[in-house]
Formats: structure tokens, sequence, C-alpha cells
């Protein structure tokens, strides 16, 4: 799930300084400053949920997750979980950890058709997916179909003819999950043409009415950009698409500035983060129709230096959390973006390794309860390692809230 990377500016690494970016001199308003006093009201709440000793100074050494993890249980929510075709087969997902699975994906071609090739569309019909939607089922859960499109192209041809390309792309998927057995469908639509933007409005609303009229039991997911809700040039019209579908699967990652070791998806205090998204998404966007997208990767960062602050010597590099775990490295804690980070040498040159834990992950269970949202979800399940505590920081407490299946009732 690609996602439009934004400059995070950490007051822990100084990363504005760092890039060579000037102090702000404007005596514009800041539009975001009106949502500071809730932003930092949750990120304290959720802090004081989390039954962990949170380190106060860089470079100490990360908390581990408690067998208690929260200091009481956190409300019961959703949560939902990606699986990848390419790991249809050899991950085997928590079910009972989870609410929701999500099948990636089937690609959109223009004009509103699916494209029937690729590995994606193939593993529709192999017995691996049939037994995962089987025990998925079998546990309570729902199973999702992803579509999927970053094809600037084939955005465009859904905007420009939203009635036609609506009803066929409809028609298409109603197809798939009948035969399929899937409870609903996934959106994952990642445009970035603001000429594109109205035309996108229109096409998910004639997308779902005409999907709701075949069967009104599948639910609509539309995945989201971290900074949609107060972009008005941006891809995504929030308050105009929220109405028309069932959730918001909110991609609060990738937020980390590529030029500056730094947090992939920072809890706070960052231009771009957890509680700033969420305290502009819930004013315009009911909480309960809104879901936190959480990642279970982070990025190695070629350093030029061990400690923080640091610049970045390269490209950073995706890299899983079952991966980071098995490296065998100490991870320290970045107090600021509540998030662990190690630092070591490969090669003769300086790394760090940003990226999310148990821990927290906990803290942005917690943060996403502060502001009464539906639940949380995780890109994507087969980057944890079947991790146990990953489930334990999703789940809050308490078992995850199970909604119906499609065609119960």
């Amino acid at each position: 799930m690609a996602i439009v990377v934004a400059v995070v500016c950490s007051l822990a690494t100084s990363a504005c300084g760092l890039t060579g970016a000037s102090p702000t001199t404007t005596t514009q308003p800041d539009p975001t400053a009106v949502y500071l006093p809730r932003e930092h009201a949750a990120v304290a709440a959720a802090e004081r949920a989390v039954a962990v000793r949170l380190p106060k100074s860089i470079g100490a050494p990360a908390p581990s997750l408690p067998a208690h993890p929260f200091t009481s249980d956190l409300p019961a929510h959703q949560v939902l979980g990606f699986l990848p075709y390419w790991e249809v087969g050899t991950v085997t997902p928590d079910y009972a950890g989870l609410s929701s699975l999500a099948y990636f994906a089937v690609d959109v071609a223009r004009g509103g058709s699916l494209v029937e090739t690729g590995a994606g569309w193939r593993a529709l019909a192999s017995p691996s997916l049939a037994a995962v939607i089987a025990a998925a089922h079998a546990a309570g859960d729902r199973v999702l179909f992803t579509l999927f499109s970053e094809d600037p192209a084939v955005i465009h041809s859904l905007a420009v003819a939203p009635g036609p390309t609506a009803d066929k792309l409809a028609a298409a998927v109603a197809t798939q999950l009948r035969s399929g057995g899937f409870d609903g469908v996934d959106l994952d639509i990642e445009g970035q043409s603001t000429a594109d933007r109205p035309g996108f409005v229109r096409f998910v609303t004639s997308f779902a009415d005409r999907l709701r009229g075949i069967d009104p039991t599948w639910s609509i997911t539309l995945n989201t950009y971290p900074t949609s809700a107060l972009d008005p040039r941006g891809f995504f019209d929030v308050a105009a698409l929220a109405p028309h579908v069932d959730q918001l699967f909110v991609m609060a990652y990738d937020m980390q500035n590529p030029g500056v070791p730094s947090a992939t998806a920072p809890l706070a205090n960052a231009s771009l983060n957890d509680a700033l998204t969420l305290a502009e998404y819930t004013a315009i966007v009911p909480a309960r129709k809104l879901i936190l997208g959480i990642p279970l990767y982070g990025y190695d960062f070629p350093a030029s230096r061990g400690g923080a602050p640091a610049f970045t010597m390269g490209t950073p590099v995706a890299v899983t959390y079952s991966e980071i775990v098995a490296a065998g490295r100490k991870p320290l804690w970045d107090p600021a973006s509540e998030t662990p980070w190690m630092s070591f040498r490969r090669g003769g040159r300086w790394h760090q390794t940003w990226f999310d834990d148990p821990v927290s992950i906990a803290l942005k269970t917690a943060l996403a309860a502060q502001f009464g949202l539906a639940g949380v979800g995780v890109w994507e399940l087969g980057m944890a390692g079947g991790d146990p505590q990953i489930s334990t920081a999703l789940a809050g407490g308490l078992p995850p809230l199970r909604l119906p299946l499609a065609g119960a009732g």
C-alpha cells in the first residue's frame, strides 16, 4: 500500500534543522494549532493507559511489553489485518485476534474493470485462500476483497466517468464477492491528482449505491492518507466521502522524513503524527467510522552517525518487524515519537532503523481508544512474524469486536 511521504520534524532529533530547513518566520496562523490541546490530552491519556514506564531520554533502552500491558481494559474495538496474496498459504493469521481480514489485492483497470491476470487474481481461485476465508468465518471474522490502483490513468478514468465506471466495477466485484464468500470490499485507490478529487467522490458514491443495491450486507471500507482530513487540494475529500462508506482506514504510516532517520508512524511531536491526524479526522468524520492504520514495518536509514540527530546518507530501505527482531539488535527509545529505534554499523557505515514494536503499538491502540475510534488495523499480518505480543497490543485487553458477516440476519 503506497502512501505519500511527508516531512516530519521530530523534537527529539531536531529533524528540521538537520535537513537544512529554515525556521518559519511567517506570521500566518498554523491551521493545525486548534487541534493541539486535544492532541496533547489524548497522548497523555494514552501514555497513562499503557502499563509501561516510558523512558524520557532518547537513546535509553526501549521498554518491553508486560504480561498485562494496559492499566485497565480499553473499550472493545475492531482489529483489521491485511493479508496480501503473496502470503496466502504461508502465513496463518491470528483469527482470534482479528475482527476483519482484508485480502490484498486485485488491480482495477481503466474504465472500471478488474485486471484478470497476475498473482493477486489467480489466488482468488486457490484452495489456500478458500481455507483462509473459511477459517476467518469460523472465528467470526469478516473478510474483505481489496481493490487496488495507484495508476494515475486508471484513477482518472474512474473520476471522469464516475457513473459508468462505478456500475461496471460494482458488477464485476459483486461476482467475486459472491463466488468467494467475501463480506465486503476495501477500496485502496491511491490517487494524487487534485483534479480527480470531485470525480472520485462521485465514483465512490455511485459504486457504494450500486454495490449496496446488489447486497446491502456487504461492507465498504475506503483507505485514505493521514493528511487527507485537512488537505483541500488532496485527492481524498474526506468529508464528502465518509457518508458513503462504512469505514475509513487511515494509512497512518510512511510519515518519516527520508532525509533524517525518524519514526515511520510517530505518536506525537512531529509535523505529521498519529495524534494530530486523529484530531483532524474526528473533527469532520464520526469517530466510529475510523480505523487507525499501524505499520508492522519500519525503515533502515544509512546514517551520518550512530546517535540522534543524524543525516540520512543514502536511500532508506523498508524492513519488516520480524526482520528487525531477527537481527537481534538492542532497541532504543525515542520519547518524542514514542517509538523504538536501533543504531548499528554495517559494512563500515552507520545505520539507524526506526520502527514500531508491541509497546508503541499498544500506545497507538490506546490513542485510538481516546478518540473513540472504531478500531485499529495493521499493514500487514505477515510482517509480524507471528509475535503474539502484537495481537495483545492491538486488542487492548478484550477480545476484538466482531460485526455480522455478510448475509447474516
